[in-house]
């Protein structure tokens, strides 16, 4: 049996969790709430975007993929869902649409998304939402014990080298999503 080191905030069944970030809100959504009227559609990047948004929710839904529509969809809407789970599949899908897009999102997401909707002057509001923050719970896990390591977003991979310094070698190193796995081999490669 694979024993597996899960490094994000929703552990799966049968891993072993040691999730090296945490969340927090921050902000206001009153500016948001001002300008609900506008909105013809919310962009949701992230399950913990799902989970930090209290409401309203009577506008279209856009989820960056799976993960995020299954979110969506236990708090009772139905997500049109990116073809791919990157920022790069959003601006696929709304490229085919009209609105007047909310997104909502984490300090320290990429760009990306907010760069296409300024230079294709697509109208929209973008809120802070929440940030990531590091964190080194104690005690920190041996890696000898471990035959697997699953980073979950860019901030699992940095939030693992603040704690261990280096990745591991002889480890079978698991991103999810292409961005995580970019920056997990960047990180390898420069190691």
């Amino acid at each position: 049996m694979i024993r597996t080191l899960y490094l994000g905030l929703r552990p799966k069944p049968g891993t072993f969790h040691y999730p090296v970030i945490r969340t927090e809100k921050c902000g206001s959504i009153e500016p948001a709430l001002a300008l609900w009227p506008k909105f013809t559609h919310i962009i949701f990047t992230s399950q913990t975007t799902v989970e930090y948004w209290p409401g309203p929710w009577d506008k279209e839904v856009i989820a960056i993929g799976d993960a995020t529509a299954e979110a969506l969809r236990k708090v009772g809407s139905v997500p049109l869902v990116a073809p791919y789970a990157t920022q790069e599949g959003v601006m696929e899908l709304i490229s085919n649409l009209k609105g007047y897009y909310f997104l909502p999102h984490s300090k320290r997401a990429r760009p990306n998304l907010v760069e296409f909707l300024k230079r294709k002057k697509i109208p929209f509001f973008a809120l802070e939402l929440y940030d990531t923050h590091f964190q080194c719970l104690k005690p920190i896990p041996n890696l000898d014990d471990f035959d697997e390591i699953v980073f979950t977003s860019p901030s699992t991979v940095e939030g693992f080298l603040r704690i261990y310094g280096k990745l591991p070698e002889g480890k079978k190193l698991r991103a999810i999503g292409p961005i995580t796995e970019k920056r997990l081999l960047t990180r390898y490669s420069n190691k």
